[in-house]
């Protein structure tokens, strides 16, 4: 304490208390850390949020994954039918009739045309001779009609499985090529989810069933091959998902997409 000039004492304490101020102001400040069980709870609380977020997001970016794939099948189809006028003369549809012409039995010419559509791929390809195709599943769930991937026999390679079902010149029926575009061994193996089916064309293009270019579309092939809805349980159901993929519109709702809001997976 100190003489203050004026006959008073001067206080270093009362002029901190007259200003609102204490002396902790000078004293350092201890640091404090987490404790355990705070640190537990935090990250309790992130794995409950993970645990909530994760699948949906994953679930999108599969998704994701299944709409490109299925937009370069679509495109590699395109140009494969091409390469066949280039090289033939003839459209795939075309050169599997003319083999029928030539005294091939149907199915023969079915296999003989897929393979030499897929001789068009770079790779090793497997012929598994639809050794699996009882284990398709339609949109819904349910078990399939075989009879629409028997007659190319199954060809699976480059994570892709190739299904045919045969054409015939009598009927001007077209080939119905159908893709697992993850390929067999990645599921689910379902109609309008990872397998779409294709329609080539005399141009040189390739048709998605269910087009309005295919809805009353019998000599082609195409008939019973339209069916797009979370309402049916028919065993087609699903072949005709292909167009609607490739616009990406929900049938049962147009107002919605394809990918995000239509199918699960």
């Amino acid at each position: 304490m100190k003489n203050d000039g004026g006959g008073g004492f001067f206080s270093v304490s009362k002029l901190l208390q007259t200003l609102g101020l204490t002396r902790k102001i000078f004293t350092r400040t201890k640091l404090t850390a987490f404790t355990l069980a705070e640190v537990l709870i935090t990250l309790g609380i992130i794995g409950i949020i993970a645990a909530m977020t994760l699948p949906g997001l994953m679930a999108d970016y599969r998704i994701e994954v299944l709409k490109a794939e299925y937009k370069k099948v679509y495109n590699e189809l395109q140009q494969i039918n091409l390469m066949f006028i280039k090289d033939e003369g003839l459209n795939i549809c075309e050169y599997d009739w003319m083999l029928v012409d030539s005294g091939v039995a149907q199915m023969e010419a079915a296999k003989q045309t897929t393979a030499k559509m897929l001789d068009y791929y770079q790779g090793d390809k497997a012929n598994l001779n639809n050794k699996f195709n009882n284990d398709i599943k339609t949109l819904t769930g349910g078990a399939a009609n075989v009879y629409m991937f028997d007659d190319g026999n199954m060809w699976n390679f480059l994570r892709k499985t190739f299904y045919v079902e045969y054409g015939a010149r009598n009927q001007n029926k077209c080939m119905v090529i159908t893709v697992d575009i993850n390929g067999y061994y990645q599921r689910p193996n379902q109609l309008g989810v990872d397998m779409f089916s294709f329609r080539p064309t005399k141009n040189g293009g390739v048709i998605p069933l269910g087009s309005p270019q295919t809805s009353s579309d019998a000599a082609n092939g195409s008939n019973g091959f339209t069916e797009c809805s979370m309402n049916s349980e028919s065993d087609k159901n699903g072949m005709g998902c292909a167009f609607w993929a490739s616009i990406d519109v929900n049938p049962d709702d147009k107002s919605k997409g394809y990918w995000k809001q239509f199918i699960k997976y």
